[in-house]
């Protein structure tokens, strides 16, 4: 699963993006809990973004909010660009440090966290994990169990030189377990003296060199890291790699790697794998996974018709907070209805001052028609709310 934002923190970069704003007299929302400003982007310099008209329903300057942060977002073209704005005037702004962009939403979204026309609106977030870490001993001895006898068996019955099962911990900064994560496809060297050789059902180094110079990276750089891959082969005597993934319920949470010394692999030996990959996922939350759920309600943020951003509060959470992690929502009302639904986290953003941790959930695409009306009905009705009486 792609991570949909986009963060910007080099000051040029930033820089150009308002001056594209300016250019095209973008219009700009500010908003600070129950005040909204409305502003046309005009010019940008001086570490400064000014503004050709500043407007606000009831009268108030921008003035007044002088050097106070205030929630911004912008919209422009296919995408929607977020940011905080501190008012040096009452018609300009200083240039943002920070610039968040994601593709426009399709649907409306509402503020809900300070928004008067909204009371009691809570969600409780739970997820199923298996976690090798686990102070219960019983429990971590089962798991240590399982990958061991795989990877026992792998090696004495499958005659594989290394095999070796993983569960992520939410560390992992490689390359090729990013690659495992967006794809979720096998990662497959037939020939370490032949890094070509490609099979269009599973993921090469040439995917491998795409996948980097789409993340910026310098293609020498990349070129000199697969040199270094290449000697490891050869160090090691390795013929063959397969590395496949560990799904569960669409998040790929771990992978089995083998390696071989005498001989090379084939397609059959990357289904065998796959189809191992399949039952230890099947036995490992079949006898190892529990249920991790807030403690007490959760706040919501803002809501949309397909997704929320909740404020996680409780602790016993944040360990398993991941992009691309699946997690179980219950969303009440405030005539204490409750819609219930699976999701999962897009967006993972900066602590609150609190230490809190805001999370963005995209909602399943199988969400009951009943329940998908029901948000857009509330939606709609605080939407005309604030139409009536201006926040």
């Amino acid at each position: 699963m792609a991570v949909t934002e986009a963060i910007y923190q080099d000051e040029r970069e930033i820089f150009k993006h308002f001056s594209i704003f300016c250019s095209n007299k973008v219009k700009v929302i500010l908003r600070d809990r129950n005040t909204e400003f409305e502003a046309v982007c005009k010019e940008c310099k001086n570490g400064e973004v000014f503004f050709s008209s500043v407007t606000n329903p009831n009268g108030i300057s921008l003035e007044s909010y002088r050097m106070r942060p205030l929630d911004a977002e912008i919209s422009f073209g296919s995408d929607t660009f977020l940011f905080t704005a501190y008012p040096t005037s009452g018609n300009s702004i200083s240039l943002p440090d920070v610039l968040r962009s994601h593709p426009k939403r399709r649907y409306p979204r509402i503020i809900i966290q300070g928004n008067p026309h909204v009371s009691k609106m809570y969600t409780i977030v739970s997820v199923r994990v298996v976690d090798p870490s686990i102070e219960d001993e019983e429990l971590a001895k089962k798991i240590h169990l399982i990958l061991s006898t795989i990877e026992s068996n792998l090696v004495r019955s499958e005659n594989y030189a290394m095999a070796k099962v993983t569960l992520y911990d939410g560390t992992e900064k490689s390359v090729i377990i990013q690659m495992l994560k967006e794809y979720k496809k096998p990662f497959v060297v037939f020939n370490t003296s032949n890094l070509t050789i490609k099979d269009e059902n599973f993921l090469s180094y040439e995917n491998y060199v795409k996948f980097m110079l789409e993340k910026g990276a310098n293609r020498d750089a990349i070129m000199a890291q697969l040199d270094k891959i290449k000697d490891f082969y050869v160090k090691n005597a390795i013929k063959s790699e397969i590395i496949v993934p560990l799904i569960f319920e669409e998040e790929t949470i771990g992978q089995i790697r083998v390696v071989t010394q005498k001989d090379y692999i084939n397609k059959s030996h990357v289904i065998r794998l796959n189809s191992l990959a399949v039952n230890a996922i099947d036995n490992l939350f079949t006898k190892c996974a529990f249920e991790v759920v807030a403690k007490e309600p959760q706040p919501v943020i803002d809501l949309g018709v397909m997704g929320i951003k909740i404020l996680v509060t409780d602790t016993d959470l944040y360990k398993y907070i991941r992009l691309g992690r699946r997690v179980y929502i219950q969303l009440y009302f405030p005539d204490d209805t409750m819609i219930k639904t699976m999701a999962t986290i897009v967006n993972i953003y900066d602590e609150t001052p609190e230490g809190f941790k805001p999370i963005g959930v995209k909602l399943s695409s199988n969400l009951d028609w009943k329940d998908k009306r029901k948000l857009e009905e509330f939606i709609q009705s605080v939407i005309r709310l604030q139409k009536i009486e201006p926040a």
